[in-house]
């Protein structure tokens, strides 16, 4: 009798453990239109920094340890769940997912941002700051008792370096009038004295810097436009056709697509990945490499269009709405397909300098504060405060910050009133 009743047992609950054992789970409670037994999913979470804690429905069910960052939470019944990422001293992530049977639910660029971020002032009694092209020094203007002078911040080796004041340029009492960056190394400046202007060409690579006056030409450009792709020169013309230079030296047109110019209009063009952007006025249009034809994508353009790490996505932005451009196909989770435009954020507080945080998360100034936003477009997305400008320079002026983002030391540099602040590096 007792080899019987185990028999029986083993028969009844062989099948059902061997299903546990495989995935399968009462779907409890049951769910309108859903099946009574289901197979379960998981979902996979990267977070950083370590040791996060991994909520579901507001219950703890993880923890990513010292040494891996990364954390599956597995048994997870079919329907959809609030998961909640938390560590003490960062703000939370949180987002509403759906686990389908048979498939792990990823999240695997979690950034945990912390409460309060630390900036110190690094340069004070600054005019203007002017960022080089190669995205590692930012040219200063500083207000000097008798005069103006020209400085370089070097943000990789967080040295400031003295290239040259008003004394350095020709003719009595110089006034500074404009500059810009001519290359990585070289920084050209216009100043204006009673008897002309003149245009010095400073080599930051030399030690001490060298001055060079520059020869006018008088010369103007018929282009409205330069960028350089990796192997040509293109050049958008007042007429709307995009060029790029021929075997001889003459600008043939690129492709049969033309934009309508507004007259008098900012004007420029950019080359990223496969695609053309060009901003007329406030207008951005984009094609693709064969340059067919131009399709208008955005209004209120209010920056350039930048570039993520991995080159794979653009982001534009107006002062109020963030968006970013698929430029490349994307296979994991939420999926993308390259000329895919998802809407990141529309914010009430003005939006500006708008840059990539890495290849997954964005920052940005919005009104007297320093964003980030993630690009995961499932259910909401996660914005974290950074800082407040009244945190950081309290009593300064606030109008019109600009902030440049260090991608590679992840800190930010911040022109507030009159001073330039550097923030700790952001992990």
């Amino acid at each position: 009798m007792l080899f019987i009743f185990f028999a029986l047992l083993f028969a009844v609950a062989a099948p059902g453990l061997l299903m546990y054992a495989q995935g399968y789970r009462i779907n409890w409670p049951l769910e309108a239109g859903k099946k009574l037994v289901v197979m379960t999913g998981g979902f996979f979470v990267r977070v950083s920094p370590k040791q996060a804690g991994i909520y579901v429905d507001g219950n703890l069910k993880k923890e990513t340890d010292f040494f891996f960052d990364s954390a599956l939470v597995e048994n997870l019944l079919p329907r959809q769940y609030e998961f909640e990422v938390k560590k003490t001293g960062y703000q939370a992530w949180k987002k509403k997912l759906e686990i389908k049977e048979k498939e792990v639910t990823e999240t695997r660029n979690i950034i945990l941002f912390p409460n309060r971020t630390e900036f110190a002032g690094i340069a004070k009694n600054i005019d203007g700051i002017l960022l080089s092209p190669d995205g590692q020094k930012i040219a200063l203007r500083e207000k000097e008792e008798n005069g103006w002078s020209l400085k370089f911040y070097d943000i990789q080796q967080n040295i400031t370096v003295k290239l040259a004041d008003q004394n350095n340029f020709s003719g009595k009492n110089a006034a500074f009038a404009s500059w810009r960056w001519a290359d990585a190394k070289t920084l050209e400046v216009l100043s204006n004295s009673a008897s002309a202007s003149s245009t010095y060409a400073i080599a930051i690579d030399k030690n001490p810097p060298r001055i060079t006056k520059k020869t006018q030409t008088g010369a103007t450009s018929t282009l409205a436009a330069t960028e350089i792709s990796a192997q040509d020169k293109y050049f958008l013309g007042q007429d709307g056709f995009v060029y790029k230079n021929g075997n001889s030296g003459n600008p043939v047109k690129a492709g049969p697509a033309q934009i309508t110019l507004a007259p008098d209009s900012d004007r420029k063009l950019w080359v990223l990945g496969d695609y053309f952007f060009v901003r007329s006025g406030s207008d951005l249009y984009e094609a693709k490499s064969s340059l067919e034809s131009f399709e208008k994508i955005f209004s209120g353009l209010s920056g350039d269009p930048k570039l993520s790490p991995d080159g794979k996505k653009a982001v534009y932005s107006s002062d109020s709405e963030i968006w970013v451009f698929f430029l490349a196909d994307k296979t994991s989770l939420p999926p993308a397909s390259a000329g895919d435009k998802i809407f990141i954020a529309r914010l009430s507080e003005k939006i500006a300098n708008c840059d990539w945080f890495n290849s997954d998360y964005l920052v940005f100034t919005a009104g007297n504060n320093i964003k980030t936003a993630e690009i995961d477009n499932r259910d909401r997305i996660n914005i974290a405060n950074i800082a407040s400008f009244s945190d950081i320079g309290a009593g300064g002026d606030f109008a019109n910050p600009q902030m440049i983002w260090s991608e590679n030391q992840k800190s930010a540099c911040l022109f507030l009133g009159s001073t330039l602040y550097k923030s700790k590096p952001i992990q």
